[in-house]
């Protein structure tokens, strides 16, 4: 093999390495693994009035953040450029917060996150954590109440 096109075979291989690395955090992050959420607990919410049934209308997203969490800060930061960059805006967008023990300001997560929202809500705590199965943040991807897509931080 000659040095020209041992060249060009070592540059198509580097790029296709970092293609790989620079697209596996978004492919991972749309995978449904190890992301468990209650879906009897969150009809039952909504049914009961807890969450708006209006969630179940086409396609909405919805996210489950606590106001103090470090992670939930993170994963608003990322699911609002990952909005802009997938060009997904127009679908709306419901963050729901587990009632805080002591009094906070909503708006300074959204100040601090950037993330752009059509609806906040509070939700019970037990019932909050019933449905994030202890464990959040966690973003829904419904359509017409179905699950589509559901992911974490950690994904």
């Amino acid at each position: 093999m000659s040095t020209k096109r041992r060249k060009v075979v070592s540059r198509v291989i580097l790029l296709g390495i970092l293609f790989i690395l620079l697209a596996t955090p978004f492919v991972i992050a749309f995978c449904n693994f190890d992301v468990k959420i209650d879906k009897e607990a969150l009809d039952k919410a909504v049914a009961e009035g807890k969450l708006p049934a209006s969630i179940y209308e086409g396609t909405q997203v919805v996210c489950f953040y606590s106001l103090v969490c470090p992670h939930c800060h993170k994963n608003a930061v990322w699911l609002e450029k990952t909005r802009r960059l997938l060009h997904f805006k127009n679908v709306p967008l419901t963050v729901v917060f587990g009632e805080p023990s002591e009094p906070r300001v909503p708006q300074e997560f959204f100040d601090a996150t950037g993330l752009e929202y059509n609806r906040m809500q509070y939700l019970e705590v037990p019932v909050f954590l019933e449905i994030v199965d202890n464990a959040w943040p966690k973003v829904l991807v419904l359509r017409n109440g179905r699950i589509f897509h559901k992911f974490t931080q950690r994904n």
